[in-house]
């Protein structure tokens, strides 16, 4: 709004005129009007030249929040260093962290703000990673093996209740086998040489062992036909899901697109180093997860585990 028009306000508000009467000559609507009498009065009585400055009192403020990490040193440190390598956290994970663990309020737009401004947009997600996908389609067979499906799978509300799946290359049998908690959030990645009975057998066992495992949630790969032993040797139930619907383990298939991030899918898997696991685990471990209160996996892992231990 105008200076004139708030002094058009002025000078008919104390003619004590209808504010649907001043809305008309203003061609404003009456909510507007009366809006800005309530918001910029001063005890009663509204004064156009105040009710200016406080207006652009207020968009200053709202300015400055955009700002906050341009206009703090340590701000523009660290956001830049959490978006990039070996990080890569998004500006709601770097917020929520911030306000969590320093107690710092800095909401996600300024630090898009803050990434648009610096020429920072290629250390966002869309930025770095190029890989797209989609939903495959096929028709199918339901095993009768007497399986349990993914219907039968009781609600969690604790860790041990796993989702398994393997990232698979077309250049070499090499595997990845990736494990993830439903609820804590927390992922185990382990390179394997093939998808034989033997090989998974022994890699969950080493993976595992002294771990209370409480189910396990998987697809129909010809790998995991050896179910019942690995439900002897794990001492838990495995669960299935139906034949194409991979988006019931949705959460194991989301850490596979995060993964390829790291390991496209034209590359062989067995070229994947030991220091670029660990890259991996620290990218999905240590970051803080919007959906377990900015926590990072691990930490949130090791708090539930704690608690069962002591319980």
């Amino acid at each position: 709004m105008s200076f004139e028009e708030r002094f058009t306000i002025e000078v008919m508000y104390r003619k004590e005129t209808e504010i649907r009467s001043i809305a008309e000559f203003l061609g404003r609507s009456p909510n507007t009007v009366s809006r800005e009498i309530q918001k910029h009065s001063i005890n009663g009585e509204y004064n156009a030249a105040k009710a200016k400055q406080k207006s652009q009192a207020k968009r200053w403020r709202a300015k400055e929040q955009c700002l906050k990490v341009a206009m703090s040193s340590f701000l523009c440190v660290f956001v830049e260093e959490r978006l990039g390598k070996p990080y890569r956290w998004s500006p709601k994970q770097i917020s929520g962290y911030l306000k969590r663990e320093l107690n710092i309020i800095c909401s996600p737009k300024a630090i898009y703000k803050f990434a648009e401004n610096r020429c920072l947009e290629h250390l966002l997600f869309w930025g770095w990673n190029k890989h797209k996908s989609c939903r495959k389609r096929g028709h199918w067979k339901t095993p009768k093996d007497g399986r349990k499906y993914i219907d039968q799978r009781p609600e969690t509300k604790e860790a041990g209740h796993l989702e398994m799946d393997f990232i698979v290359s077309k250049e070499s049998p090499w595997v990845l086998l990736v494990v993830v908690d439903r609820f804590a959030k927390k992922t185990w990645i382990r390179k394997l040489p093939n998808r034989k009975r033997d090989t998974i057998r022994a890699a969950l066992s080493s993976m595992f062992h002294g771990v209370a495992l409480q189910s396990i949630t998987t697809d129909n790969d010809l790998a995991f036909t050896c179910w019942r032993e690995l439900e002897v040797l794990l001492n838990t139930s495995i669960y299935f899901t139906h034949p194409y619907h991979s988006w019931e383990k949705g959460l194991v298939e989301n850490t596979n697109r995060w993964i390829r991030c790291f390991v496209p899918k034209r590359r062989n898997i067995e070229s994947v180093t030991e220091e670029e696991l660990n890259e991996i685990h620290a990218f999905l471990n240590d970051r803080p997860r919007e959906c377990i209160g900015f926590k990072s996996p691990t930490s949130y892992y090791y708090e539930l585990t704690s608690v069962l231990l002591e319980g």
